[in-house]
């Protein structure tokens, strides 16, 4: 994807590929058998073109880091936060791209999740605006896996009937997986990204960093929560889980009422660039 905000960075782009590793063949592809007359998209949206050598001085490094649990619909605190910054943009925008970020996604369920919540709302309007929903990570893995889009099918009694519905609409359900449908495909993107760096020239409406920040010493979550106020749009929210309200002293965020986890920026950009960034 050549507009993507997201590049791997500094912090792990190795001086020089290993001789005769240029272009190393992609792993195959494990195959699952599929309901007849079922048809499922493995294309990735932002294909992976990564020596070996990157691939080993990033992963080896940070694959503890990784958070792989997750499931579709796991976090109801999470997703009511989607659709509350959803129905505000909705409310208040006169066109424009509406944008979220799943930081630390593993294999992408919570990002398929979130549009799926986001896409109710938008299809609540005859002609509503474009959306994106960025997820990425460090595990190599993952992100295929969440680019395949295809998972273990859930159980309906242990999920929420308003989920059901949505997964019903959004997606292609089989008798023992389930397919991200292609409106998702098109809205969900992902990508490898450290953290430490910060996107591109692109700003979002809601961030998600859900249980990663712990696994950084320190200074590395003040840094990272540094890069992601920075690229968060004005009225913007951060949804933060895993961190402590001690861990968040002198930043400037302040908590969502109603939220334990739901922060907006408590100053504008500009004074938070003199002041916070000064010190990181």
């Amino acid at each position: 994807m050549a507009d993507s905000p997201f590049n791997m960075g500094k912090y792990n782009r190795p001086s020089s590929p290993r001789p005769g590793r240029e272009n190393p063949a992609p792993p195959p592809r494990k195959l699952v058998a599929k309901a007849p007359g079922m048809q499922i998209s493995c294309r990735a949206t932002n294909p992976l073109s990564l020596q070996d050598d990157l691939e080993k001085v990033f992963l080896d490094e940070n694959q503890a880091k990784a958070t792989t649990a997750t499931r579709l619909f796991r976090n109801d605190e999470l997703f009511a936060a989607t659709k509350k910054v959803t129905s505000e943009f909705l409310g208040s925008a006169r066109g424009g791209l509406f944008s979220m970020w799943s930081t630390g996604c593993s294999s992408g369920e919570e990002v398929y999740s979130m549009a799926m919540i986001a896409l109710g709302e938008f299809d609540k309007f005859k002609k509503p605006p474009n959306m994106e929903a960025f997820g990425t990570d460090i595990n190599r893995n993952r992100i295929m896996e969440a680019r395949e889009g295809v998972y273990l099918r859930p159980s309906k009694d242990a999920m929420a009937s308003n989920y059901w519905v949505l997964l019903n609409k959004y997606a292609d359900i089989a008798q023992s997986e389930v397919s991200m449908g292609p409106v998702l495909r098109k809205v969900c993107k992902f990508t490898l990204f450290d953290m430490r760096n910060k996107p591109k020239k692109h700003t979002f409406h809601f961030i998600v960093c859900n249980h990663v920040l712990q696994y950084y010493d320190a200074p590395g979550p003040r840094h990272i929560i540094g890069n992601l106020i920075a690229v968060l749009k004005p009225g913007g929210y951060l949804y933060l889980e895993g961190v402590t309200d001690h861990g968040l002293d002198g930043l400037p965020l302040e908590k969502v009422v109603g939220s334990h986890n739901m922060f907006k920026v408590a100053e504008t950009r500009r004074s938070l660039t003199r002041r916070f960034f000064r010190k990181t």
